[in-house]
């Protein structure tokens, strides 16, 4: 059951302050309303992550695109994906707080995830390009937040990976990255492939790393199908 966290804790106030302050208030970086100015970095994040991937939009048309640790932003929303699959925890309460972007006209719509990291409710390899935009640093436990963007995405797909280094933990942010810790944990779980150095998106940060990079093997789920007929079949030979 979908739930209102406590928002006078300092680490979802921060989180959704941000937001409703810039709704509020602008940012002054395109004019115009807050939805206007999300819809525009969504298509700066579309030509950005393409680039990366040296692809164009019609390689989109028959992907699953899923972003991790989205917030409100709307990253997904002018991506001409065939699946766009968002995840937050806090989207329940952007819902209710009418802050949720809408998709651009002729896209498909975005399914909305209300949950965890940990409760990610995605089957394996079903994702073939997974984002992670200034949100690894957000989590307790990133390199759950890894594991579990590895087990989703397939063997041949993508993660894209944005994240501030250095500066100090704040409430909504109290994980703290180096260049090279960020590169050793990454590391744990995928091969990285292109690396490069940006401005950081957050005051107190020092600077931005992008990735884009591919899964190595995890260890697999197996389940015994031939033992487990087999249970089925010694039951019904029991009887009720």
């Amino acid at each position: 059951m979908f739930r209102i966290p406590d928002l006078t804790d300092p680490r979802y106030l921060h989180e959704i302050g941000w937001f409703l302050y810039h709704e509020r208030f602008g940012r002054d970086q395109f004019g115009g309303p807050y939805d206007h100015e999300r819809l525009a970095y969504s298509r700066m994040l579309l030509d950005e992550v393409l680039g990366c991937c040296r692809q164009d939009h019609a390689w989109l048309a028959d992907k699953t695109v899923v972003t991790v640790g989205c917030g409100c932003t709307g990253d997904l929303a002018t991506w001409p994906a065939a699946v766009k699959i968002a995840v937050d925890p806090l989207l329940y309460t952007y819902q209710k707080l009418e802050m949720l972007v809408p998709d651009e006209p002729g896209t498909s719509p975005t399914v909305y995830l209300s949950v965890g990291i940990n409760d990610l409710p995605l089957l394996d390899d079903c994702a073939d390009l997974v984002l992670c935009r200034n949100a690894l640093d957000h989590v307790p436990d990133p390199g759950e937040m890894l594991s579990q963007i590895r087990r989703v995405l397939k063997v041949d797909g993508a993660f894209y990976l944005s994240v501030d280094v250095g500066g100090h933990p704040t409430p909504d942010e109290p994980t703290v990255f180096s260049t090279d810790s960020l590169a050793a944990l990454v590391g744990e779980f995928f091969e990285i492939l292109i690396r490069t150095d940006h401005p950081p998106h957050s005051v107190g940060r020092v600077g931005a790393v992008r990735l884009l990079a591919r899964k190595r093997r995890g260890p697999a789920v197996h389940v015994d199908k031939e033992a487990l007929l087999a249970a089925y079949l010694a039951q019904l030979q029991r009887g009720p």
